[in-house]
């Protein structure tokens, strides 16, 4: 059975009724590019959906997905470990 993008999903609660204010609650969902917090109300609104990742993702990732393509957080930090890594053994390896 295939998963369902609002797996994992969090929950959002804001009492402010003490101070006069309202109660906020919703469904919290994050977006896989930036890793922002989504309310999603808000979400099916605003955010939008990522074709190559499958994921939900905030209105500022989808512009950037739509120019750039699918950019996850997770992959870039890894391509710069590995990149960092590997300055590191060509630095060892002619003795600098």
């Amino acid at each position: 059975m295939p998963r369902s993008i609002f797996n994992g999903q969090g929950y959002y609660l804001n009492d402010n009724r003490a101070s006069g204010g309202t109660l906020e609650e919703d469904a919290l969902l994050g977006c896989n590019h930036c890793h922002a917090p989504l309310k999603k109300a808000e979400w099916k609104h605003e955010g939008g959906f990522c074709m190559g990742c499958e994921k939900p993702l905030c209105f500022s990732c989808l512009k950037d997905a739509t120019k750039n393509g699918c950019r996850p957080e997770v992959e870039r930090i890894a391509r710069a470990v590995e990149e960092d890594y590997r300055r590191g053994q060509n630095a060892r390896v002619m003795g600098i």
